[in-house]
């Protein structure tokens, strides 16, 4: 690799690892600080409730629109809108608050669908490599957010520990210039297939009922795991350390899921990809029946696999299952946005069906079927053949 290659690698690196960063911690750090937010704006639990889900509708929708865009401004613009939203929901009153969610919502979202395309054209040859530092990266993110709410509102004001994650979105747009000036990402090959032509095809549908399923599952456990423990009687600080202990399992094998998947031989891949949805399964059902703290403990740690390595997976299949960087684009967008359209059920549903039968019982049973339902379609999405 020449010196130019060596510094072109890095400069793709680090917009990946920083674009990275911005794309979960703004938004898991709203739940340690609800009850702050709830206080200083005076909010109920509904409208503090539609702080977090007014990302996910942005998630959902604004993906589908994503695609048809030119890749280097559309992360520009992105990255501004990521800026913009962080200011916005810090300093701007209680309007200003949920449109900031929003306009934050929508910029991760830009940046959630073309990064998968962006590593498959800047990575060619390191494309499962790079899709597990990005799988990595998201975690870590996730984690940040939630680890470092609460020690940011001891010592900052809350406007303050709001904006503190704008930090990681100036150092992404300083890493993003180079591509600015050269427009790299914008060459793309010729093609003239259209989201309708992704319609029509089955992977299509494979890839995008696997990431909608398995988001459902991620998103319902952000929302709702501290409370499915906390109903078998433990306290919510143990019930938060069983959940940062799942988390802390997550980061790692977010980045040695999809590396592994394309190291290991080609003949492993079913029963490798089988084995880590299949712990989904062994993870609710540990959950389901048992109550005490060893075993929620140890379903903790089997859930925090899947949690943390099906995502980067999924990514991976979208780069595999393109024949190139515009399909990669398009699909990216309409799976991952019917996908996060999915995901915004959960926290909705869960809700509903905990009101309607004062328990999560019926809940943990209906997290095991999707779990049973992300394995068959984790193997139909690897089975399926190449968009061309």
């Amino acid at each position: 690799m020449s010196a130019i290659q060596k510094k072109i690698f890095w400069i793709n690196f680090f917009i990946v690892f920083f674009l990275a960063l911005n794309l979960r911690a703004p938004i898991t750090a709203i739940g340690p600080m609800i009850e702050n937010i709830q206080n200083a704006y005076n909010l109920n639990s509904t409208f503090a409730g539609l702080l977090t889900t007014l990302p996910l509708i942005a998630f959902g929708s604004i993906s589908f629109f994503v695609g048809f865009f030119n890749a280097t401004k559309a992360l520009l613009f992105a990255i501004l809108l990521i800026i913009a939203g962080e200011v916005l929901r810090s300093y701007s009153g209680i309007v200003g608050l949920f449109f900031g969610m929003l306009i934050l919502g929508c910029g991760i979202a830009i940046a959630n669908v073309l990064l998968p395309s962006f590593i498959k054209h800047s990575f060619p040859k390191k494309t499962a490599f790079m899709m597990g530092i990005y799988s990595l990266c998201l975690n870590i993110s996730s984690v940040l957010g939630i680890a470092l709410a609460l020690p940011l509102l001891e010592i900052l004001a809350l406007n303050e520990a709001m904006i503190f994650w704008i930090l990681f979105a100036l150092a992404a747009l300083f890493v993003y210039l180079p591509q600015i000036k050269n427009g790299r990402i914008k060459r793309h090959q010729k093609n003239k297939k259209t989201a309708s032509f992704l319609i029509t095809q089955a992977t299509t549908w494979k890839i995008t009922l696997f990431i909608g399923l398995q988001s459902f599952i991620a998103y319902a456990l952000f929302s709702w795991y501290v409370q499915f423990i906390v109903e078998k009687g433990f306290t919510k600080e143990s019930a938060a350390h069983i959940v940062l202990v799942s988390q802390l399992c997550a980061v790692p094998v977010s980045l040695l899921a999809p590396l592994l998947l394309d190291t290991i031989r080609k003949e492993l891949h079913t029963f490798y990809i089988g084995a880590l949805c299949v712990m989904y399964i062994i993870g609710f059902y540990i959950l389901y029946t048992c109550n005490s703290y060893t075993m929620l403990l140890l379903g903790a740690l089997v859930l925090g696999c899947p949690w943390g390595g099906v995502f980067g997976i999924a990514l991976l299949f979208i780069a595999q299952k393109s024949a190139n960087v515009k399909i990669a684009a398009k699909l990216s967008a309409f799976s991952q946005g019917f996908g996060y359209l999915i995901a915004a059920l959960a926290p909705l549903l869960i809700g509903f069906l905990h009101d309607t039968y004062k328990n999560f019982k019926s809940i943990l049973l209906l997290l095991l079927v999707v779990a049973i339902l992300v394995n068959i379609f984790a193997y139909l999405a690897y089975k399926s053949t190449t968009i061309e």
